[in-house]
């Protein structure tokens, strides 16, 4: 069907959280005639140089990925992205310097935006270079809809099985209880220019305000848990967290459970209430339609993330969050009539076409018919031995048990999965699409999948 650019790559770094929404826009790209390889972030890229002319869909633009970006471009590769943890966002301020690079943005061709907020922010970047900006919602979003939230049906209904009653916490302090106990608050600076003492403290005074909101949530759970006994209460810890922390924390607690199994959206469905701070799940349970509870025991503007806490209805003390979970239990909880205005600004086409049609749709038109060469064949080869030489590095170091690229770690963001598996996954969305009969997924390396018509 293609004279150029048949390929996508499709990069997963946190499995519980990317993986579905991607499988989606995969599905619809191999219905539209795209081949395409999605797997862990990691892994596509050691692969990248095996392919030619394919559409990389990065899923960040940090500092970071200068270096990746610029192999990408030197192989051919087209390279479109969007921000995954645009939703909950930094100030401005400090969202520019630990989210997006001048370098990063000089090598992109088309910026997908989450909502007009996003998109207003991309447009006020100092190193963007007037690409189109597409504000379509994003895959992730997609499965949250009515129509394709049935999805997850399997693993409410078995949810529901093993917990039955239940409210869901989730925390979000991978900062102050990382996977990896030194990377921390290295995890939160290490994207950003390290040349401003007055820019690092912001970093500083975030990681003081999370170990604060760490402490707090830590009683909360016990509180709850004595004061609810006909509650199950599910603590889901980020996927950059320590879960063997809060394990041993909740230990003797019989109503308490931890688990950060699978992706976030069943959870929250099968839950009674959200409760969180500060959390992405905050707007997903607010698509969902389902309550979501915003516990602030301690404040900072500086630090406190817009969108969630707008989209919640807060408690400021263990107090009033009681009070809110009994209205739970006695089903005289009324929910906020505000929070669709507010997510509007936010999230593009929650209804109508799809995000992922409308993503996949835009690269056909623009890159079906191009027959370009981004780079001659010294780039290329230039960028072969660049992406191998950075691959033998981070597999060196995939066996350093401290390092962010532990296999360890990989491991915990990206799950062993086969192909059977996303098979599975994808005759889900069959059943509620009519679409995708003809897609075949098959395993061609580690943690990487082909899936084509």
């Amino acid at each position: 069907m293609f004279s150029q650019f048949n390929t996508l790559l499709v990069p997963v770094e946190s499995q519980v959280r990317e993986l579905d929404g991607k499988l989606l826009l995969a599905c619809v790209a191999a219905e539209k005639g795209y081949e395409v390889i999605i797997g862990s972030r990691a892994h596509i890229h050691f692969y990248a140089s095996r392919v030619s002319n394919a559409i990389y869909i990065a899923k960040s633009m940090r500092r970071f990925s200068n270096r990746m970006f610029k192999i990408m471009h030197d192989l051919g590769h087209k390279i479109v992205a969007w921000d995954e943890e645009a939703l909950v966002r930094l100030p401005d301020e400090e969202y520019f310097l630990h989210r997006l690079s001048p370098t990063t943005f000089k090598y992109i061709e088309h910026l997908f935006a989450w909502g007009d907020s996003n998109e207003l922010t991309l447009k006020q970047f100092s190193g963007y270079r007037n690409q189109p900006i597409h504000t379509f919602g994003n895959p992730r979003i997609d499965i949250l809809r009515p129509e394709l939230r049935n999805y997850f049906l399997p693993e409410v209904e078995q949810i529901q099985k093993n917990y039955k009653n239940y409210i869901l916490i989730n925390t979000n302090f991978g900062q102050v209880n990382h996977f990896i106990q030194t990377q921390g608050l290295k995890e939160a600076i290490r994207d950003k220019k390290h040349d401003s003492v007055a820019n690092n403290s912001y970093m500083k005074n975030r990681f003081e305000h999370k170990q604060k909101l760490f402490t707090y949530f830590q009683t909360l759970v016990l509180e709850l848990c004595k004061t609810f006994p006909n509650f199950n209460f599910v603590l889901r810890p980020h996927p950059s967290e320590n879960i063997d922390f809060w394990n041993n924390h909740l230990k003797k607690v019989d109503n308490a459970f931890v688990s950060n199994e699978g992706n976030v959206v069943p959870w929250i469905l099968g839950s009674k209430a959200l409760i969180s701070n500060g959390c992405t799940t905050s707007i997903e349970a607010t698509v969902l339609e389902v309550p979501k509870l915003g516990y602030y025991p301690v404040t900072c503007m500086e630090v406190d993330d817009v969108l969630p806490k707008a989209l919640c209805d807060v408690s400021v003390n263990i107090e009033q969050l009681i009070e809110k979970v009994d209205q739970i239990e006695s089903n005289t909880y009324k929910t906020n009539n505000k929070s669709d205005i507010i997510l509007a600004q936010h999230i593009a086409n929650l209804s109508g076409t799809l995000a992922s049609d409308r993503i996949i749709n835009l690269l056909y038109n623009f890159y079906a018919n191009d027959i370009t060469n981004s780079s001659n064949k010294f780039k290329r080869f230039g960028g072969k031995i660049h992406n191998e030489t950075r691959t033998l590095v981070k597999r060196i170091n995939s066996n350093r048990k401290s390092h962010r690229n532990s296999s360890q770690y990989h491991k915990h963001r990206f799950p062993e999965i086969d192909e059977k598996y996303l098979i599975n996954r994808m005759n889900r969305f069959n059943k509620l699409t009519g679409r995708f009969n003809n897609i075949t997924i098959t395993n061609i390396a580690s943690d990487l999948f082909y899936i084509s018509a």
